[in-house]
């Protein structure tokens, strides 16, 4: 072994025990660290996070444990010629690297950057003003007071948005591909066919799509309304592009595909019914009771003129049963506030009735039927 090995060996060793010692004395500071925020915490003279400094601690140490390993492996290369010669091959090879990549970038990477950048504020640009314009139809409507034309228009906002930001997106994609010099041909043409083919294998969903932008366009219906789909009735609890979500009387949420729907009868749009039908004895005076019912209806009237809208309304004998007269009364009242008002009528009217001592006919019961049979049996002629 000559002179110049040894006197390389001798330094490798050197910067290794260095190396050593450095990263020995780093864990110890570590360690002393570490026990100075332990006493510090237990004490609560400290604001930091209990998880939050040992994280940093630890990962600084490693930080610094890594760069002394690198700084000696850099050391090491230096000193032995045949990785010397190496590293200025690769030093090179970057070098030409960095070129080619700055060539790049001012050719093609800085007009794709800027396409990018424009892209994303087109995005937002296209979406805030979508949103400012259904904005200011919003004001007007409710500066009319028409509270539901508000909630249609933040849904027809939130679609018309999305759809825009995906149109400036579309078209942003096409020309950051076009500026790196990619071929956007195959990929238009694979678009088509495979737009061809997911519209023949979806042709329920995009029927879905479309009835349901005309409902909200033509504002068929809103949320909370109550509706009658078919033999599904009940209150509008979600209507989305694709379906409608309707809660029954029992609590059953129905999902309707929008593209099914072909009838539906809105039993809240504007002013809803509410009919009332009472059975009364036929000895009871039939004006007297009709004046009741009515007088019992304006006076709730008056009482929630905001709820009744308008005049009750009296249409007299609806029909005759066998043992009863029933009188039915028709009462103008709110959206959605039928069913509610009908029943607090309906007991304002039996407590009138008892005040007054107006008879309901009385409830005919099977034994008095079966009663009634055996005693005409009995007196037929043999």
């Amino acid at each position: 072994m000559n002179t110049e090995a040894i006197k390389v060996l001798l330094f490798l060793l050197g910067g290794l025990t260095v190396a050593l010692l450095f990263h020995l004395l780093i864990s110890r500071l570590h360690r002393r660290l570490e026990l100075r925020l332990s006493r510090a915490r237990e004490e609560g003279g400290t604001e930091a996070s209990p998880i939050f400094d040992p994280l940093i601690s630890d990962w600084i140490a490693r930080g610094l444990r890594l760069m002394v390993w690198i700084l000696y492996l850099i050391y090491s290369i230096n000193l032995l010629p045949q990785t010397r010669t190496q590293v200025e091959t690769a030093t090179d090879r970057l070098l030409h690297a960095r070129d080619r990549l700055l060539d790049w970038l001012l050719d093609r990477g800085i007009p794709a950057l800027i396409i990018i950048a424009v892209t994303i504020y087109l995005v937002r640009f296209a979406g805030a003003l979508v949103r400012t314009g259904f904005d200011l139809v919003e004001r007007r409507s409710l500066q009319r007071g028409n509270v539901a034309a508000q909630r249609r228009l933040q849904t027809l906002s939130a679609i018309f948005c999305r759809l825009a930001q995906a149109v400036v997106l579309f078209i942003g994609l096409l020309e950051l591909l076009h500026q790196l010099n990619l071929n956007i041909t195959p990929i238009l043409a694979s678009a088509g066919v495979v737009g061809i083919a997911v519209g023949f294998g979806a042709q329920s969903l995009i029927k879905d799509l479309f009835a349901g932008l005309l409902i909200l366009i033509e504002d068929q219906y809103r949320v909370g309304d109550s509706v009658k789909v078919g033999e599904i009735s009940g209150t509008v609890e979600n209507l989305t592009m694709r379906a409608t979500f309707i809660r029954g009387l029992e609590g059953a949420l129905t999902v309707i595909p929008n593209g099914s729907i072909t009838t539906v009868s809105n039993l809240s749009r504007d002013w809803s019914r509410a009919v009332i039908d009472v059975e009364v004895d036929y000895h009871e005076n039939l004006e007297r009771v009709m004046t009741l019912m009515l007088d019992t209806a304006r006076a709730m009237r008056a009482e929630q003129p905001h709820e009744l809208i308008d005049e009750p309304t009296m249409l007299g004998i609806d029909r005759l049963t066998s043992s009863s007269m029933v009188l039915r009364m028709l009462v103008k009242t709110a959206p959605s506030r039928h069913v509610d008002l009908a029943r607090e009528l309906r007991r304002r009217i039996k407590a009138a009735f008892d005040q007054a001592g107006i008879q309901t006919p009385p409830p005919i019961r099977l034994a008095d039927i079966l009663k009634d049979a055996g005693t005409s049996g009995t007196n037929r002629p043999h």
